[in-house]
Formats: C-alpha cells, sequence, structure tokens
C-alpha cells in the first residue's frame, strides 16, 4: 500500500498523518497514526501486511534541510531496519546520536516511535527497509536467542539489540531482492513475503548476537562491496588450479586490497587464503579417497607444482601425510573407487 507525501512548498514544514485505507486493530505500527516534520521533499512507503509481520519500504527524498522528526503513540515498535541506500543517522529517545550505512542493519525496541533522522546534505535520497513484528512472533524465538527475549522484555526502554550495526551477508542480500522484487498477488505475496522476512530475521539474529566481537569493528560495506566479495569468493573456488594473488583477483572484482582482504574476513569469517586452502585441501582429500591418482597427480589438480610442498600442506591440514590418510581409509572402508 503506498503512501505518498510532499511538503506544500520546496523544503517548508510538513505534519500530516498518515493512515492505511482502511484502519483495521493489529499488532503492527503500520495501522497506527504516523506524523512527520522536517525539510524533506518528499516521503514515499510501500506497506506490504503479512500475518506476523509488516513490510515498509521507505524512499526517503531530501529538500533543502536534512533532518525529519518521526513520532506516534499506540503499538509498540520492534523493527529490523536494513539500510538500502546512502546512509541514516538517527537518535532514539535520550541516547546518543548513532549512525547506519548501507548494507548495515540493526534491530530496534521502543514503547514508541520517537526519533530524529538526519541524512548526509550530499545525498540526494535515503532507502530503507523495515520490518515490523509482533511480540508474540519474536517470543516463538525464545528457546534459540534467549538474548533477544531478555532485550524486548526491557518494554519501556528505548533501544537496539547490538550496540553496533551489522553489515548484511551475501544470503540475507538475496532475502532482501527476494522481498524487493516479490512477484507474487494476494495471498501468495503474503505467504512469500512470510517466508522470506522469517530467514531473513534468523540470519539477522545470529549476526546481531553471534557475530565476534572482532567483526564489529569492520570496514563499512555497501550493497556493491557485498556483491563484489560474493563475486570474488565464487572467482576464487572456481580456480583452485590456478589461483589469482590477492592484487589480481582485487583487480577482477573492482575492490581495493584492503577492503577486499578485510571484507572478506568480515563477511565469511575466515581469510582468502584459509577459504582458499580449505576448499583445495578438501578436494585433494576427495580425490585421495574417490581416484587411484597418484599424489603427484593430486598435487597438480590441488594446484601444487611441487608434490613435497602439498605433502606438507596436506599433513598439516589433516595431521597426517597423504600416503598414510588413503592407506587408513582404504583398512577402514573397503577398497578405492576406479
Amino acid at each position: 500500500m503506498p503512501i505518498h507525501i510532499t511538503t506544500p512548498t520546496w523544503g517548508g514544514p510538513c505534519l500530516q498523518p498518515l493512515l492505511p485505507a482502511t484502519a483495521v486493530t493489529t499488532a503492527f505500527p503500520d495501522v497506527r497514526e504516523l506524523q512527520s516534520s522536517g525539510c524533506f521533499s518528499s516521503l514515499l512507503f510501500f506497506d506490504e501486511q503479512c500475518p506476523d509481520l509488516c513490510i515498509r519500504l521507505s524512499n526517503y527524498f531530501l529538500g533543502a534541510d536534512a533532518g525529519w522528526y518521526e513520532q506516534s503513540q499506540g503499538d509498540r515498535l520492534l523493527v529490523l531496519q536494513f539500510v538500502l541506500h546512502d546512509c541514516l543517522h538517527y537518535k532514539l529517545g535520550e541516547s546518543e546520536r548513532k549512525s547506519m550505512s548501507e548494507g548495515q542493519f540493526n534491530f530496534f525496541t521502543a514503547p514508541s516511535i520517537s526519533k530524529i533522522n538526519w541524512f548526509d546534505p550530499a545525498n540526494s535520497h535515503a532507502d530503507t527497509l523495515d520490518i515490523h513484528f509482533s511480540p508474540t512472533y519474536l517470543h516463538k524465538l525464545g528457546d534459540d536467542f534467549p538474548e533477544l527475549i531478555r532485550w524486548i522484555g526491557k518494554k519501556n526502554l528505548s533501544s537496539t539489540l547490538s550496540a553496533t550495526p551489522a553489515t548484511v551477508t551475501p544470503i540475507m542480500l538475496r532475502m532482501l531482492h527476494a522481498i524487493h522484487d516479490c512477484p507474487y498477488t494476494g495471498d501468495l505475496r503474503r505467504t512469500y513475503l512470510q517466508a522470506k522476512a522469517a530467514v531473513l530475521l534468523l540470519l539477522a539474529l545470529e549476526q546481531l548476537i553471534n557475530r565476534p566481537t572482532e567483526q564489529q569493528a569492520g570496514v563499512p560495506l555497501r550493497k556493491y562491496d557485498l556483491e563484489k566479495l560474493y563475486e570474488a569468493r565464487e572467482y576464487l573456488l572456481h580456480n583452485i588450479e590456478n589461483p589469482p594473488t590477492l592484487k589480481q583477483l582485487a583487480h577482477k572484482v573492482g575492490l581495493n586490497e584492503f577492503k577486499l582482504k578485510k571484507g572478506y574476513k568480515q563477511v565469511f569469517g575466515t581469510t582468502i587464503f584459509g577459504d582458499f586452502n580449505k576448499v583445495r585441501m578438501e578436494d585433494a582429500k576427495q580425490n585421495l579417497l574417490e581416484t587411484n591418482k597418484s599424489i603427484a597427480e593430486i598435487s597438480l589438480l590441488a594446484g601444487y607444482d611441487d608434490p613435497p610442498n602439498f605433502i606438507r600442506a596436506f599433513k598439516h591440514y589433516f595431521g597426517c601425510a597423504p600416503n598414510r590418510f588413503r592407506k587408513q581409509q582404504i583398512i577402514a572402508n573397503g577398497k578405492l573407487r576406479s
């Protein structure tokens, strides 16, 4: 459902209630009165209501001033917010000013909306995708995410689930694209969006609650960077026999070496070499167990021109040399495949 408001004059203030066409009683914030004021040129909402959640795609087209105030009374706010374009600076209640960049997200709770959003004056507009959840739905996750239940139990506080925003992973990016580009209508559309949002919620909670501390201070990654990191990993793992250098890989995908190196660790939880080495060692193990290829042949397939180097690397990874590993498996499982 689209809701569109425009300032009476360029850069002028706007204070106008936003209500769905038919206001019905639900557990979601999309049906309560929303008042917004600021010097934006226009504000466009698209709301999708599902049984347990409401999805809101918001496009802010900015005017002369780069800030606006939003407030409402009614149902409690429990919203997972993703920044899709540019960045937002915000303040929740009396808390300090914080920010989220493109490709970042966080979970917000508050007794009701009462926040100020700031935008970079150099940006022409900003986009967000917000998923509002009912408390009942979130409480169903209590056994797996007790931290979430403790957090939403603080009903009179305005806060975020994580002190710092998390970064969207490649699989989360695919879920966001699926929600944004949903091709269905009617009941099938609501079922589809509900399913995708549920998966996105679980992935988001794992990032916000379980991510290692060092990832919280990672490099800022935009949607473009995430797509390029995913492209880099795919290219790397398809070129095991002739691996590129860090410089070659960075040039191939269009990222600088620093962002590629740091971003790869941040998104995939391992270094470029660690990921690459894991795949080629697992491939070498498979060749040992499922073929009669010689150690020299397997060494070349794993990208080693010198078999002794391969033997040392294999022993370091699996704890024993390739020939001994193969013999142990033959004894345990029988003959190799021809």
